[in-house]
């Protein structure tokens, strides 16, 4: 793992204390490494387009 800038740090750091969550210093990188994948796989989802056409799933069925 590569090390986090102080950008991804502050970030982490200041949504960590929006929400009032305590957050360990230990921790800090592997949250800093899990929000860069979620915001990757967001970034995925954002781009796909569906058509006007697609039906809203109602509901869940696995």
């Amino acid at each position: 793992m590569t090390a986090p800038s102080s950008d991804q740090e502050n970030l982490v750091r200041a949504r960590a204390t929006t929400i009032g969550l305590d957050l360990s210093p230990t921790c800090l990188p592997g949250v800093i490494s899990n929000s860069a994948l979620l915001a990757h796989y967001a970034k995925l989802v954002e781009q796909h387009t569906l058509p006007d056409t697609c039906e809203p799933a109602y509901e869940y069925i696995p």
